[in-house]
C-alpha cells in the first residue's frame, strides 16, 4: 500500500490520498493543493477547500530541522501543549479556524497530546507499532540528515481544539509512493501509454513517468497555462522530443470561469458527438492530440464512427466504462454545471497527423490503493 491517509478518533479515516488530486487546478474541488512561489522551503503549496484558501506556514524550528535553515518564526499567540518537542507550523483558513502541526515522537507523546487538548486519540496499535519501530514507512518529511518525521495536527474550529489528527504517508519498498497509475488504451484495448504519478514527499517535486513501446515518457512542470501546468520530455532511443499541453477555453471556462483559450473548431475536424473538449497537447511539426470528456459508453461508438477508428477498448471495458466511471476518471468535477462536484470526469482522445485523425485512445486513471 502507498499513500496519505489521515486517522482520527481511534482510527477512523478523515481524509484519504487528499494530496494529490490530480494535476489540473480546480477551485472548487474540496481538496486541491496548488503550488505556490514564496519563501517558505517546505510549506510551498496553498489549499483550496470549499471556496476558502487554507495558507500555510513552517516555523522556525521545523526549517532547521527539515533544510538546516535559519528563518522564520516560531508558533506564538496558541493554545500549544508542552508535550510536543518540535511544532512543524500550521495552517490557517482564517483567524478562528486552523490546525497546528507537529512532530510526533512517540506514542507517549500522542497519548499526552490528546489528554491535554481532551480529544480523542486518532490510531489504532498497529499504527502504534508503526510510531515505534517502523516510523521510515510512514512519516511525512525526510530531512537532511535522513531522519524521518511522524505528523500529527490538531483541528482549531472557533479557536477550540476540535480533531486530533495523525498523518500517515504509507510507502512502497522503494520509499515512494505511487499516488495514481495510468494507461491509454487503443485499438479494442491495446495498451498504447502506461505509467505512475508518483512522491517520495508531499514536499518534494512530483514524478509523473510512463512509456510505451518505444518511448520512455517523463511529464514535468511548466508554467504558462492556468490549468495544464506540465509538458512531457518523450525520449526514443537517442531523440528527446517535447510535447506540450493546454487546456481548451471550452474547460477553462468551465472550471475556473476564464475566458482565455482555444476552442479548436477553426483548426480541426471536431465531432459533433463530443460536448466538451478538455484540451490539446502537441508534438511540434508531428502530431496534436485533443482531449475530451467522454460521457458514456454510447459515446464510443458515435465517436469512432465520426472519424472511422476502431474503438479504443473492447466490449467488457466498454461495459465497465458505462456502470463505473469510477474506475477511469481523472478526477471529479462539476464539469456539466449542475452544482454537483462528484461526476467523475472520464477521459478520451484523438490523435492528428496532419489534421487526419489516426488515432483513438481511452485514457484510464487509477489511485494508488486502486
Amino acid at each position: 500500500m502507498a499513500g496519505e491517509i489521515v486517522y482520527i478518533n481511534g482510527g477512523e479515516i478523515y481524509k484519504e490520498q487528499t494530496y494529490f488530486s490530480g494535476a489540473a487546478f480546480d477551485p472548487d474541488d474540496k481538496f486541491n493543493y496548488v503550488q505556490v512561489s514564496n519563501d517558505d522551503p517546505i510549506a510551498t503549496f496553498v489549499k483550496h477547500q470549499n471556496g476558502k484558501v487554507k495558507t500555510y506556514t513552517s516555523t522556525k524550528e521545523a526549517r532547521k530541522w527539515y533544510v538546516n535553515e535559519d528563518s522564520g518564526d516560531s508558533l506564538t499567540g496558541y493554545d500549544l501543549c508542552p508535550s510536543v518537542t518540535l511544532w512543524w507550523g500550521k495552517g490557517v483558513i482564517d483567524t478562528e479556524n486552523y490546525d497546528l502541526y507537529f512532530k510526533i515522537d512517540n506514542v507517549q507523546m500522542l497519548k499526552d497530546v490528546a489528554s491535554y487538548y481532551s480529544l480523542p486519540y486518532p490510531i489504532t496499535s498497529s499504527i502504534e507499532d508503526k510510531i515505534e519501530n517502523d516510523t521510515e514507512s510512514i512519516s511525512m518529511y525526510i530531512n537532511y540528515i535522513n531522519e524521518h518525521m511522524v505528523f500529527g495536527a490538531i483541528k482549531f474550529v472557533s479557536n477550540s481544539p476540535s480533531i486530533l489528527k495523525m498523518y500517515c504517508f504509507h510507502k512502497d519498498e522503494d520509499n515512494s509512493v505511487i499516488a495514481q497509475k495510468g494507461k491509454s488504451l487503443y485499438n479494442g484495448g491495446q495498451i498504447f501509454e502506461q505509467g505512475t504519478f508518483s512522491h517520495t514527499s508531499p514536499t518534494n517535486t512530483p514524478k509523473f513517468e510512463s512509456s510505451t513501446s518505444n518511448q520512455i515518457i517523463e511529464y514535468q512542470g511548466k508554467v504558462g497555462d492556468p490549468l495544464f501546468s506540465w509538458e512531457a520530455i518523450v525520449t526514443e532511443g537517442e531523440t528527446t522530443k517535447i510535447k506540450n499541453y493546454e487546456s481548451s477555453k471550452q474547460y477553462r471556462t468551465i472550471i475556473s470561469h476564464f475566458t482565455t483559450g482555444n476552442n479548436y473548431g477553426e483548426d480541426f475536424d471536431l465531432c459533433p458527438s463530443i460536448n466538451i473538449w478538455i484540451g490539446r497537447s502537441w508534438i511540434e511539426d508531428e502530431e496534436d492530440e485533443l482531449y475530451f470528456y467522454l460521457e458514456g459508453s454510447n459515446m464510443l461508438e458515435s465517436v469512432a464512427t465520426y472519424y472511422n477508428l476502431p474503438e479504443p477498448c473492447d466490449s467488457n471495458m466498454k461495459a465497465r466504462v458505462e456502470s463505473n466511471p469510477e474506475e477511469f476518471r481523472l478526477r471529479h468535477q462539476d464539469i456539466n454545471q449542475t452544482g454537483s462536484r462528484d461526476v467523475p470526469v472520464v477521459v478520451a482522445s484523438i490523435v492528428f497527423k496532419d489534421n487526419v485523425a489516426t488515432m483513438f485512445k481511452l485514457y484510464e486513471i487509477t489511485r494508488w490503493n486502486e
